[in-house]
């Protein structure tokens, strides 16, 4: 490490490192809450533009994705070229205008411009967060502060159920529900903009950020040279479907099987799913840093359990008849899912080069978001329509329980992993892992 690196490391004080944190969780947190808050207003959206299940599961699918995957490697490659805290400002103020003038959408049509606005300005979100928080802290503490991170969109998923319901309630209206949370956005912008410095690249491995950002196609190839990132794209992306399909399903399948009201979605699902991602989230991460301290395949033991165990937990919330029921086994599922996202991330940070971090988090995110987000939502969607002549309203237990499978996937990708990792690490920064004991 040069002396510049060095004093960089001095003037980052602990306290300076967790401010950046802290803005970085509420970045994550308005980030989930304008993406997922349309998933609790489907029903009123589809009855007021008279819209098929089909049509809405486009919306919250293929639409959002495609174009947040059209987005994101050239913000990624921006993040790693240019300071990432200006270019980080910059979407989440766009996000954040989008989601309120979706309150202002005449049409189906207008909305889904909105939404589309929504998904190009997100494409920064988490890459920029995860690339800064490699740089705050070595990879003993890195798999916590990104599970913090993840948490803390987990709350804002959480939030966007809750307040959709209740604010659609409340005030009559889903439009009054993306006006009034796309708001906060604006002024965590200006804060992160104004009260922090761009951390320096590097500074938390020992490493010197003395090489230029290569081109997209050299960084492309680098990455998915190592055979363990490829796996950490796959785990990201099965992991993805079984997730994303609940998420963006879950309050139609309480709504239609459990006959539950808006409210009562917004209350159980909101806050049962918050409790779900934030508890997987943490304890995925922390059991990460403690089994992966010293050797980095304990955090791909660690990603691929819990979306092993998962999976018997989504059957008893689709098959239940007992609501309280349902929410027990939808806790399990979305919290032993979630506890591989730490994981996949830090390993996804860690194994890719100072200039190429951003695009590895694009890579990985693309697996869950391109994919989860495009493919299990349609998929629930479609299935709905060609079951619902003969099965109703309960088609969607089956049609969900597709999807709830995919985690198994994850689980061997992650464990396949193991076995490339170490030489991967050594291959894409010219040494062998050795931990890094600095705060």
């Amino acid at each position: 490490m040069n002396t510049e690196t060095t004093a960089a490391r001095a003037a980052w004080s602990m306290a300076r490192r967790n401010w950046l944190l802290l803005l970085l969780c509420a970045t994550g947190l308005v980030n989930m809450l304008d993406r997922q808050i349309i998933s609790i207003l489907l029903q009123p959206i589809k009855q007021e533009f008279a819209a098929s299940d089909t049509v809405m599961g486009l919306l919250t699918g293929p639409i959002f994705a495609g174009f947040f995957a059209l987005a994101a490697i050239p913000v990624a490659r921006s993040l790693d070229v240019y300071p990432r805290k200006v270019v980080l400002a910059a979407c989440i103020t766009f996000w954040s205008l989008m989601t309120s003038l979706g309150g202002l959408a005449q049409s189906f049509v207008q909305l889904a411009l909105t939404r589309i606005g929504v998904a190009v300005a997100e494409a920064g979100g988490a890459p920029a967060s995860h690339s800064m928080a490699a740089d705050l802290y070595p990879l003993r503490r890195r798999g916590l502060a990104i599970a913090t991170i993840s948490a803390a969109q987990s709350l804002g998923i959480g939030l966007g159920v809750f307040l959709g319901g209740w604010l659609t309630e409340a005030f009559g209206s889903w439009r009054t529900s993306f006006m009034i949370v796309g708001l906060p956005g604006i002024i965590l912008a200006v804060v992160l903009l104004f009260s922090v410095r761009e951390p320096p690249r590097g500074m938390s491995d020992n490493l010197s950020d003395d090489a230029p950002a290569p081109k997209f196609f050299a960084t492309f190839a680098e990455l998915w040279g190592l055979l363990s990132f490829r796996c950490m794209f796959l785990v990201t992306t099965f992991g993805g479907i079984g997730g994303y399909g609940f998420l963006n399903w879950g309050p139609t399948f309480l709504r239609r099987v459990h006959h539950m009201t808006g409210s009562q979605v917004g209350t159980w699902f909101g806050l049962t799913v918050a409790a779900a991602l934030i508890t997987g989230n943490m304890m995925g991460g922390y059991l990460g840093d403690r089994f992966g301290r010293r050797n980095l395949t304990g955090y791909l033991w660690v990603c691929g359990a819990g979306p092993l165990l998962a999976v018997s937990a989504g059957m008893v919330f689709l098959f239940s008849h007992d609501w309280r029921v349902a929410i027990v086994g939808l806790f399990l599922y979305q919290g032993l899912l979630t506890t591989h996202i730490p994981s996949a991330y830090t390993m996804g940070q860690t194994l890719a080069p100072l200039r190429m971090r951003a695009t590895a988090s694009v890579i990985l995110n693309l697996g869950s978001a391109l994919v989860g987000t495009a493919v299990a939502p349609l998929i629930i969607g479609a299935l709905n329509d060609l079951l619902a002549p003969r099965l109703g309203d309960e088609s969607i237990r089956y049609s969900m329980s597709i999807v709830a499978v995919f985690p198994l996937l994850a689980c061997a990708c992650a464990w396949l992993a193991i076995r490339w990792v170490r030489s991967d690490y050594a291959r894409s920064h010219g040494r062998e892992y050795a931990p890094v004991d600095e705060a």
